[in-house]
């Protein structure tokens, strides 16, 4: 088949190449998605690739789906059985590890934890040594955890160190009981997913060799934001004949807070020498941008060649001039809100622009408090994503639960949650005497309550609520073993009304019980929907997919509302109107990337990027002068707003304005009109190292560092520590 006709002159080079190695480096709005559709779609038609050879991964559910869709519309379904598979790399080593996970002294039917789960296991540990539930050093505790399997890292490689440190002793001996406990309830987190079947890669030569005979394309997409540990995994499915096909973009690396390595990409040439010592890297680049005005272009161009860390390219806008980009700085949140929304309200009326159309995305989800109430006042119809997802809903959770111990009845993490859900009477005291002959027997729970619930030590009605859930379970296993057709349903009518959970629902919450049950409804219609469009899908895979869901998979842009979400959600995504919200010094870039490394400020640059080149028609960029208390002071536009290139005022009185004046914020009766900050500058132009200064409130202390317009203090109360201020803060004088 030819394509010639159907994509420009690069991107047709990056489906076409026949380059072993071939890294495409893919601006935003660049066509990459067709790009990694037609190459697909070349392999099948025109290489005689065949659909198992090929094992393609993407960052999201989502984008697997809409890459597959269109695959399948250009490569006609019945020429063949296309089991390629495109998803995540967590969903496709969970598939790989319920073929492989018996090698490892795992059973297929493992479950998968999510952080919440993990959270609740830690907790278990820490009162195991009789610390409080609610002592702080958990969370310290597992995010150690964490970082280290991000890392590389299980118990076994940090068992043997020697840590001066007694916290870091503590942790790691914590992390040793985490993992028996994982092992004891047939359980993974989201880390094990790729460190077991790099474990079973590492030590089974065999199901190596398998894996070279089976896979012989790997394409990945979003590459930058691949870690170590994920390029490992994809370097031991190589040998010296399997074809890598990498798309990415340096300057959208988002996530190495999270473990992504940019220069994984960067360096990728000289990683697969390794692989292969003869190796060529074809490296295409795609600058031709087909989603955004030049204005928008500009602007990101502008922004982003301020990184140094990068790969040199400018994006070449297909599309005509557009809006020139606005920035508007309000005196306070509230106004920047209300000049927000009435902008949107404006779209809306005048120019019938849809909701669904318009997008405002933010730092963090703390900022969301003064947009949403300003939406509900204007009866702007929105909705948040980035936050709860629905399979991380209480109803949900509880409801997949149960179907975790259908699954697997060594699964106690499930066991604890439901133990008592709907409510049994069954206190921490009974509990820990289930626990405690649990423990006795070598037993988990559940498996204890299972096979000698009358010599547990439960009441006459504890005992037949127990039986009636043990003998349920049992009952939903022999329907899914013998195939029945009537399984959802049976299973809906067990746990909804046999087990008495909408009762139990009503009871807990009767405001919100409509909505939860819908919730609950909801999720059987899915594993129903599911089960019939793909007779293949097992009711572990469905299981096992709900615990591996990211917030961009429930992202629905068909309502017609506003979204309201993080920059990080908005990646992949694009909106004809973007507004981004609280572009000030310390919130947009963080302070926290203000104050540290150089490699800080640029992922916190690559972020704005991102957002800015979300726009299809029109940016709108705005800030305040709020005070703010990651700053200690009025915030003060971004520096990215300059970066960017676009121009600002400054006065006299401490605000910065924009070329044309601050139009009136729309206020609607009963409203309370914002106030106009009137703080005054401390009248200090210079700060240097050493300078001693007094707060009012903080009281005396010496300043560490000075950066640009901030200054980092040392307080001489200990227990104050450091702070960061705007110098000209009318709190701080100098001495």
């Amino acid at each position: 088949m030819d394509f010639s006709n159907l994509l420009n002159k690069e991107q047709l080079q990056g489906v076409v190449t026949d380059s072993q190695y071939v890294r495409v480096i893919a601006g935003a709005g660049s066509g990459k998605t067709r790009v990694l559709t037609y190459r697909i779609a070349h392999l099948l038609l025109n290489c005689d690739v065949l659909p198992y050879q090929i094992l393609g991964w993407t960052f999201t559910n989502k984008a697997a789906k809409e890459i597959k869709d269109r695959v399948y519309k250009i490569v006609d379904p019945q020429e063949g059985n296309f089991n390629i598979f495109l998803g995540t790399i967590h969903s496709w080593c969970a598939l790989f590890l319920r073929k492989y996970a018996n090698m490892i002294d795992y059973p297929k039917n493992f479950t998968i934890i999510d952080d919440d789960d993990q959270m609740a296991i830690i907790k278990e540990i820490f009162v195991k040594h009789n610390y409080p539930k609610s002592d702080p050093k958990i969370k310290e505790c597992l995010n150690w955890i964490c970082s280290k399997k991000t890392k590389g890292y299980q118990y076994d490689d940090l068992k043997d160190e020697e840590f001066p440190n007694f916290e870091i002793k503590r942790f790691t001996s914590y992390f040793g009981e985490y993992t028996q406990i994982l092992k004891e309830r047939k359980s993974l987190d989201f880390d094990d997913l790729l460190l077991k079947t790099i474990e079973v890669l590492e030590n089974f030569p065999e199901v190596r060799e398998t894996m070279f005979r089976k896979i012989k394309y790997i394409l990945v997409d979003e590459f930058q934001d691949i870690n170590d540990v994920q390029f490992r995994l994809i370097e031991l499915l190589m040998n010296e004949e399997t074809s890598l096909y990498v798309v990415g973009d340096p300057d959208q690396t988002i996530y190495t807070w999270r473990g992504a390595n940019h220069r994984i990409i960067l360096d990728l040439e000289k990683s697969l020498k390794d692989i292969n010592p003869s190796s060529k890297l074809e490296t295409i680049i795609l600058d031709k941008n087909y989603r955004s005005t030049k204005s928008i272009l500009d602007c990101a161009n502008n922004l982003i060649v301020n990184n140094q860390e990068r790969v040199k390219k400018d994006l070449v806008c297909v599309n005509q001039e557009g809006d020139r980009v606005s920035f508007f700085n309000a005196r306070t949140m509230r106004e920047e809100a209300h000049h927000i929304i009435s902008t949107i309200v404006e779209l809306h009326k005048k120019e019938n622009v849809k909701y669904k159309d318009i997008a405002i995305l933010y730092r963090s989800n703390y900022l969301t408090r003064e947009l949403e109430s300003t939406l509900s006042s204007y009866r702007v119809p929105y909705k948040i994503y980035g936050g709860q997802k629905f399979f991380q809903r209480k109803e949900i959770k509880d409801v997949i639960s149960y179907f975790r111990l259908i699954v697997n009845d060594l699964d106690d993490t499930a066991f604890d949650r439901i133990i008592n859900v709907p409510k049994r009477g069954i206190g921490p005291t009974t509990l820990e005497k289930i626990t405690s002959e649990a423990d006795k027997l070598g037993q988990t729970k559940y498996s204890y309550l299972s096979e000698n619930i009358n010599d547990a030590p439960v009441s006459a009605k504890q005992k037949a609520q127990l039986v009636t859930m043990i003998k349920g379970i049992d009952k939903m296993r022999e329907l899914i073993e013998n195939n029945s057709s009537a399984f959802v349903q049976e299973l809906h009518d067990f746990i909804a009304y046999s087990l008495g959970y909408y009762q139990y629902l009503e009871e807990d919450d009767k405001t919100s019980y409509d909505e939860r049950k819908e919730n609950v409804e909801e999720l059987f219609s899915s594993l129903q929907n599911q089960m019939e469009e793909n007779p293949s899908l097992t009711f572990e895979d469905f299981v096992a997919s709900s615990m591996l869901q990211s917030s961009q998979d429930e992202v629905d842009l068909n309502s017609d509302f506003v979204s309201l979400m993080t920059v990080h959600t908005a990646k992949g995504l694009e909106f004809d109107y973007v507004f981004v919200f609280s572009l000030g010094q310390g919130v947009f870039p963080a302070m926290k990337s203000i104050i540290g490394s150089k490699k800080g400020i640029e992922e916190e640059r690559r972020l704005a990027y991102v957002a800015f080149t979300r726009a299809k028609k029109k940016l709108y960029l705005s800030s305040n002068q709020d005070y703010s208390f990651a700053i200690q002071g009025p915030l003060r536009p971004s520096q990215f707003v300059k970066e960017a290139g676009i121009k600002y005022s400054y006065v006299d009185d401490n605000r910065f304005i924009n070329d044309k004046p601050l139009p009136t914020p729309i206020i609607k009766k009963n409203e309370v009109k914002p106030q106009i900050d009137s703080r005054l500058s401390n009248g200090v132009t210079s700060w240097n190292v050493g300078d001693r200064i007094e707060h009012e409130k903080f009281g005396q202390g010496e300043v560490t560092q000075v950066i640009d317009k901030l200054i980092v203090v040392k307080f001489d109360d200990p227990s104050i520590g450091k702070k960061t201020f705007l110098g000209s803060h009318i709190s701080i004088k100098k001495l």
